[in-house]
């Protein structure tokens, strides 16, 4: 059993940080995912987070870094946000920070976007799952960076939220 502080959540606030947040991408991928590319997605990431394009939220406890979400304005739809990239370390699962990343995304500057979008791959039920309680639908079930493994894209449309 792991102790637990209650997390901190915060975006990115230095080069440390960036670093820190690097490192855990990095070691998150060893998992199960394995994305092709994987190790040139952190390098132009790092990039993107560094010149402001894209954001991150950070979670940490006990000041060490336990999750992360990445997003940005989608490159080519104006007035959507793209979700990158949700990281929970294994150990620290199940616990909502999750859920209130998501939820900092979704209001953060909300005037600026009217929809998200992000994709999943298909065997992560739990995300997709997450993901669906929390008003994102199924949009389609594609084979977007593998064509062995196929990918879920879900949308959330903020217009239709209150």
């Amino acid at each position: 059993m792991f102790d637990f502080d209650f997390a901190t959540f915060r975006t990115l606030s230095s080069r440390r940080d960036l670093s820190v947040l690097i490192n855990f991408l990095m070691i998150q991928d060893l998992g199960d995912l394995r994305y092709p590319n994987y190790e040139d997605w952190v390098q132009r990431c790092e990039y993107e987070l560094d010149i402001g394009y894209k954001t991150a939220i950070l979670t940490l406890s006990y000041g060490k870094l336990v999750g992360n979400l990445i997003y940005q304005p989608h490159k080519e739809l104006p007035r959507v946000r793209e979700l990158k990239n949700l990281r929970i370390d294994p150990n620290y699962r199940f616990r909502n920070f999750a859920r209130f990343m998501l939820r900092q995304a979704e209001v953060r500057d909300s005037g600026s976007f009217d929809l998200i979008l992000c994709d999943v791959r298909a065997d992560q039920e739990p995300l997709i799952y997450l993901l669906t309680t929390l008003g994102y639908r199924k949009k389609q079930t594609v084979s977007l960076y593998d064509p062995s493994t196929l990918d879920v894209v879900m949308v959330k449309d903020l217009k239709r939220v209150a």
